[in-house]
């Protein structure tokens, strides 16, 4: 993943109000690992843009918190480098992103030209579903989503098993020990074994280590961004479930239908404007909209309400559960995405042994899920997914 390269020169400092803002580019770090890093080399909390996990060469765009933050020309961290850009009133925030820019290189000596060109014509025609990509629900253990249902529940003890006990393809033969002990509820033992690069992990351990019961207490030990996660895989899993079977019901993706709600886009193709309702006129060229189930969410009778209202009942959740009382900072009200994946800029060129693909996505879109309609990975770990 790539995006323009920054000016090298340090802007002066602006006034006293003002945030900096770096260019940051990292790799095989993901970014909550990377914000507190460059917040401790500030001295202030910092704002990223979005998120982006490890297994990428990434260049993201993060700010300070506070306006009477260090401001170093240049970090350079453990795995990233940030370069100073200038400033802003205000602290970033992923409303003011539009999108991201992808280069992707597919080591294979398999011809993909005619597989990325059907692809890139689906895209365009907008006939992909907007699926959240497998990263959303920890791809090695696929246990997010498994852990927010928990939750959900409130069944913080099976989510801490859930997340602790359940081995990861890949991991050693002491991450594998350390997670049987703690399937077994043996904490302390587990603790000592865990590496540091397994530090959510630890900070579990050490909290159920300390006080055994307090499986909430060990929850809230996870820092705030991956804590609010696990229940967001869950409604993405609902989300996903809900445009499969509307691709099994033959539902068409590119244009909303009289009953939908519906958005139109921005005139660079990769946002959203307003949500319109079931009962509004449709206007233009738009787009679908499938809701995100949380607290709020409603039955509007749409055509894909209808499919979510079976899973939701399958699943035995109610929206009003998404309002977690007991700890509220994971509470969800959920809202609108839109039903087909937004791309521009599809661009590809094969050389020996590889075809590179590039291509932009809005906001909140996965690359995997582009990626996935061109190799149609039977193991997407092993694909390099």
């Amino acid at each position: 993943r790539s995006a323009s390269s920054p000016s090298s020169a340090s802007p002066p400092k602006t006034p006293s109000s003002s945030v900096p803002v770096y260019s940051v580019r990292k790799d095989g770090v993901d970014t909550p690992h990377a914000a507190d890093e460059l917040a401790e080399s500030l001295k202030s909390k910092v704002n990223f843009a979005g998120l982006k996990d490890s297994n990428a060469v990434t260049v993201q765009y993060a700010s300070a918190r506070s306006s009477r933050a260090d401001d170093p020309p240049v970090v350079h961290g453990r795995m990233f480098d940030a370069e100073r850009i200038g400033y802003l009133p205000r602290p970033k925030s992923r409303g003011m992103m539009t999108g991201n820019r992808f280069r992707i290189v597919v080591r294979t000596e398999e011809v993909l030209a005619d597989r990325v060109e059907a692809a890139y014509l689906a895209c365009a025609e907008k006939r992909i579903p907007n699926f959240f990509g497998y990263q959303r629900f920890g791809l090695r253990g696929m246990v997010n989503h498994r852990v927010g249902q928990a939750i959900l529940a409130r069944d913080f003890r099976a989510a801490v098993r859930i997340f602790l006990g359940e081995p990861r393809e890949g991991e050693g033969p002491e991450a594998r020990e350390a997670r049987r002990l703690a399937g077994e509820e043996r904490f302390r033992e587990a603790h000592e074994l865990l590496s540091p690069r397994q530090d959510i992990e630890r900070k579990i351990t050490a909290r159920l280590a300390e006080k055994p019961d307090d499986y909430l207490g060990a929850i809230r030990r996870i820092p705030i961004i991956p804590r609010r996660l696990f229940v967001q895989a869950f409604q993405s899993y609902i989300f996903n479930r809900t445009a499969s079977e509307a691709i099994r019901e033959g539902l068409d993706f590119s244009r909303a239908e009289k009953g939908d709600n519906w958005t139109t886009l921005t005139p660079e193709m990769l946002r959203s404007t307003k949500t319109h309702g079931v009962k509004e006129t449709i206007v233009g060229d738009a787009v679908p909209l499938i809701q995100i189930v949380g607290y709020g969410f409603r039955n509007y009778g749409s055509r894909f309400d209808v499919l979510m209202m079976a899973i939701l009942k399958e699943l035995g959740v109610e929206p009003p559960r998404f309002y977690i009382k007991e700890a509220e900072e994971l509470s969800n009200e959920g809202g609108f995405r839109h039903a087909p994946l937004l791309a521009r800029d599809l661009a590809h060129e094969s050389g020996p042994g590889s075809t590179t693909l590039s291509f932009s996505l809005g906001k909140g879109e996965y690359a995997t899920t582009l990626l996935r309609e061109v190799l149609k990975p039977e193991d997407p770990l092993r694909s390099g997914f």
